[in-house]
């Protein structure tokens, strides 16, 4: 029989609680940290998945309630409505242009000649002069046509003249043989900034009275080889074939920019973002100048210019590659009055910085034939400051547009007797010298046109279009000829 025995406890006591023995706890342990370490691994991305939705949830109902006070408010319309009214502002103005090119074909047996269409072209137009229906477009929109007609926003068909082109910016205006019913005004360019908004009308594939929105993506473009003078409004505004001479507008509804070409790495030349246009400042000026002269008068400095290089620099003691390195100053030029000589840098033209040569080219250009003004440029390291008298810039500068100048060679010289045209120099890095043309060597033709004499070198040159690359036959001294084409430009236009 069992014997029993009191135990230390009282009565009242509750007995003691059991230990745990040792791994029993350490299996305790590691069960608790295991469970810590799934919470940890799967339930902290999980809480956060959740409140990042709840986050977003809560953002966008706020966003939502924001929009309809808005909207009650009126500012939503408002926003929209500057669109719609700079739209409705400029495009009864925007005319949609076509041409047409006859080819003569065989004679029909009555005698009459049988005319056919060669080719067909589209672009886009403003009226900016309603009272006498001036038209501004493109020069390579209408450039060999022989029949022009305009149509108007409400579907009118007119017949158009051409008033005057002005190639070397690509500008053309022309006259409806009629009634214009609305004038788009023109804005001013030089406000415009990176970001701001525009709208591009016209008639790409011919949609007529298209319109696209985007923004000032860049100003001042002049280093695209696209015109002669160039300083493009780039725009992500989508431009397309068919937009070109059309407006490029601001939400003042006023015109800033006339579009003239596609940058694009296609073959379609189809808008991948990369509009350009030809800023109002620019256009305005050729414009008034073909209607009211029949011509475009430009300023004349008489300097062929480069870029200053790194070395160029160095070699200088200038502190950076800002201005026009000189090449080569003309003889009897404003420049050889002034007494500038090659290797000046020029860095300021009337009060205006000039950071490359094409802005000095732009500049010069824009300044009044006959006015005098102040240039400031560099030599061995000093800056002086002279005055300059503006000419008018001759006919066709070649030595400045193509990097080459001619001598007319009188009857009874040369190796034949002949005379002719000989090229006495050529600037380096020029088109002229990366198309291999030398001093001594003769131009023969330009195109198809023979020519022996400067003037008749001049009327050749002055038929063409520069901007589509300058043909030439070329004489070497050994009596060898063959084709040249200069200065073709990288991009197309549309």
């Amino acid at each position: 029989m069992a014997s029993f025995e009191p135990q230390d406890f009282g009565l009242d006591e509750p007995p003691p609680r059991p230990t745990t023995p040792p791994v029993r706890r350490g299996f305790l342990l590691v069960l608790l940290f295991l469970c810590i370490l799934v919470s940890f691994v799967y339930g902290i991305p999980y809480v956060a998945d959740k409140i990042g939705y709840a986050w977003e949830a809560g953002r966008a109902r706020a966003a939502t309630e924001a929009l309809e006070r808005l909207d009650k408010a009126g500012v939503v319309h408002r926003s929209s409505e500057l669109f719609r009214m700079a739209t409705a502002a400029v495009a009864p103005a925007v005319v949609r242009v076509e041409t047409r090119r006859l080819n003569a074909g065989p004679v029909m047996p009555q005698g009459m000649p049988n005319e056919g269409i060669e080719g067909r072209n589209l672009g886009s137009g403003v009226i900016i002069d309603k009272d006498h229906g001036f038209v501004v477009t493109n020069n390579h929109v209408i450039k060999d046509a022989d029949e022009i007609e305009v149509r108007l926003s409400q579907g009118t068909k007119l017949a158009a003249r051409v008033v005057g082109t002005d190639p070397k910016t690509d500008l053309a205006v022309l006259q409806i043989n009629g009634t214009a019913p609305v004038a788009a005004k023109w804005g001013d360019s030089d406000k415009l900034d990176i970001g701001d908004w525009v709208l591009a009308i016209g008639s790409p594939f011919a949609l007529d009275h298209t319109v696209t929105a985007g923004i000032v993506s860049a100003t001042q473009r002049n280093d695209l080889r696209i015109n002669e003078y160039e300083s493009f409004i780039q725009t992500d505004a989508a431009i397309n074939p068919g937009n070109s001479g059309g407006p490029l507008i601001d939400l003042r509804g006023t015109v800033i920019g006339i579009n003239t070409a596609i940058y694009s790495s296609n073959q379609n030349m189809g808008n991948e973002g990369i509009g350009l246009a030809i800023p109002s400042s620019m256009a305005r000026r050729i414009i008034d100048a073909i209607i009211k002269e029949g011509r475009v008068v430009r300023g004349y400095l008489g300097v062929a210019i480069e870029p200053v290089s790194e070395a160029a620099a160095k070699t200088l003691g200038l502190s950076n590659t800002r201005g026009a390195l000189v090449l080569d100053v003309k003889g009897g030029s404003p420049a050889e009055q002034a007494g500038l000589k090659p290797g000046d840098v020029i860095v300021k033209l009337a009060d205006e910085e000039v950071p490359d040569p094409t802005v000095l080219r732009n500049q010069t250009a824009n300044l009044a034939v006959g006015s005098k003004t102040h240039l400031e440029f560099l030599r061995e390291g000093k800056t002086r400051t002279v005055e300059v008298t503006i000419a008018e810039l001759p006919s066709a500068p070649v030595l400045a547009s193509f990097g080459y100048r001619l001598r007319e060679v009188p009857k009874g010289e040369g190796p034949d007797g002949a005379g002719g045209l000989e090229i006495d120099q050529v600037v380096v890095g020029s088109p002229a010298s990366r198309a291999g043309l030398k001093p001594g060597m003769r131009i023969a033709a330009v195109g198809r046109t023979p020519v022996r004499t400067k003037a008749e070198y001049d009327a050749a040159v002055a038929a063409l279009n520069p901007n589509q690359g300058l043909p030439l036959v070329i004489q070497t001294p050994d009596g060898q000829t063959g084709p040249v084409i200069l200065g073709m430009p990288p991009a197309g236009k549309h």
